[in-house]
């Protein structure tokens, strides 16, 4: 089967329009503005010479963001309030609440994922056949929560084996019409990259430490310049001793954003390469430097334009990972039919809430 990108036209214009329509309802169109950029990414990929086509609407997004918004966050927020009147700020049983409060975020973070890839999977339509998510969203949530404490507990080593495991279910979920996906990679050939990953972000940061550590204590103490002391008889760091630290900073982080790709473009190449559907495979060029240079240009195009130009990055970086991406073997469309209906009638509420949801 062949993949393809027919990149879609307008884009720059739809932008500045959302843009106007955003300012004028006060950021309630944001949500039909999604679902219009949506459709155009959605039906610039061609499978076979034929787009995809997304069917979602802007008002599921507003109704599923408006039940999330009252029917979690409100609650959630007002019972922090009523705790801390209750017991007081300091108490232990405000400290306890708090901590219970943050593990149960992270578990909606993981129903709110695999609850948007539902929605968007079932308005994902090809040839008339919609994809679809069929498995439980607390099941996934908990996976999420469970594997993310083990990473805390394990220094970040337990992450290649962690993203491996969550991807897998959430692969071995999804269909096209009646016909499952297969997902079968193993965690163990990602962690020589994770190694060289790990060492690479304890070295950088212990440069970083030293670094501003270095230049603060050199431009208080030792370059000649007149202290100014503060309210506690302590000296005052000088602008530009902190524009020197966020140089230090700036530069760790850039460095350590190339490892990161590094790894993210090798990760990826292995999912797509153990992702199968009937008797074909996916196989990827994604490459390092294609994946800064995207990321970079993206991130540079944002900045020019105040964050308008969103939907051309998006677009961007989709039309990189399709370019890169090939369907090898053979599909028998013929033996697949319609899935039946799930009955989903609001967008990914809970994803946007929490600010989770990219596309």
């Amino acid at each position: 089967m062949t993949l393809s990108w027919k990149h879609p036209s307008g884009l720059v214009g739809l932008s500045f329009v959302n843009l106007g329509l955003m300012i004028v309802t006060l950021g309630i169109y944001g949500f039909w503005a999604k679902t219009e950029v949506r459709k155009r990414i959605w039906s610039a990929v061609r499978i076979e010479g034929e787009p995809l086509h997304y069917t979602g609407t802007g008002k599921e997004l507003f109704v599923g963001f408006l039940v999330a918004f009252f029917m979690v966050l409100v609650p959630l927020m007002l019972s922090v309030t009523i705790v801390s009147l209750v017991f007081g700020p300091q108490s232990i049983i405000r400290k306890l609440y708090t901590l219970m409060l943050y593990a149960g975020i992270f578990l909606l973070i993981g129903y709110a994922t695999y609850r948007a890839q539902r929605y968007r999977l079932s308005r994902t339509h090809w040839r008339g056949i919609r994809g679809a998510l069929i498995g439980s969203a607390g099941d996934y949530a908990w996976t999420y929560l469970g594997t993310g404490l083990l990473v805390i507990l394990s220094l970040g080593w337990a992450l290649p084996w962690r993203s491996t495991k969550l991807q897998g279910i959430m692969t071995r979920d999804m269909y096209f019409g009646t016909q499952a996906f297969r997902f079968d990679a193993k965690s163990g050939p990602l962690y020589a990259r994770f190694a060289v990953l790990w060492v690479a972000a304890v070295i950088i940061f212990s440069c970083i430490s030293a670094g501003a550590a270095a230049v603060s204590y050199y431009d208080i103490y030792g370059g000649g310049a007149p202290l100014k002391l503060g309210p506690d008889g302590r000296p005052l760091p000088q602008l530009s001793t902190l524009l020197k630290i966020y140089g230090i900073i700036l530069v760790g982080m850039l460095a350590l954003a190339v490892f990161r790709a590094w790894y993210r473009a090798s990760q990826l190449r292995h999912f797509f390469e153990h992702t199968h559907f009937d008797g074909a495979t996916l196989k990827s060029t994604l490459s390092t430097r294609g994946l800064i240079w995207v990321a970079v240009t993206n991130v540079l195009i944002l900045v020019a334009t105040l964050g308008i130009l969103s939907p051309v990055t998006q677009a961007r970086m989709a039309r990189y990972i399709v370019e890169n991406l090939q369907i090898d073997g053979t599909v028998r469309l013929a033996v697949i039919t319609q899935g039946a209906d799930q009955h989903i009638h609001r967008g990914e509420g809970l994803a946007q809430a929490f600010d989770l949801d990219g596309f």
